[in-house]
């Protein structure tokens, strides 16, 4: 008896999720090492899909590396807050 493989049909290996107004790209970096790029496709219909898929991946990716660098995808908690230079936890100063 033959072995029986479940399959869907119409789609192309390893890309059931591509999105086609968007390309990835593997480059490196001025140190050498390896990043991903994604260009966006201005004139596709799905422009606006594309972006929001883009950046919940930027999101995603910088979640990780915040999760590698500190233990928690949030970032730092070691109680400092990240506060831009002439104000303080939001407020201005009087």
């Amino acid at each position: 008896m033959g072995k029986v493989i479940v399959r869907k049909f119409g789609v192309k290996n390893g890309r059931s999720g591509a999105r086609p107004g968007v390309k990835k790209t593997r480059a490196r970096d001025s140190a050498g090492q390896p990043m991903q790029i994604y260009t966006l496709d201005a004139r596709s219909p799905t422009f606006g899909d594309d972006l929001t898929y883009v950046y919940q991946a930027n999101v995603a990716n910088a979640r990780n590396e915040n999760r590698k660098l500190f233990g928690s995808a949030d970032g730092p908690k070691d109680g400092k807050l990240l506060i831009s230079s002439g104000a303080r936890h939001g407020r201005r100063k009087k």
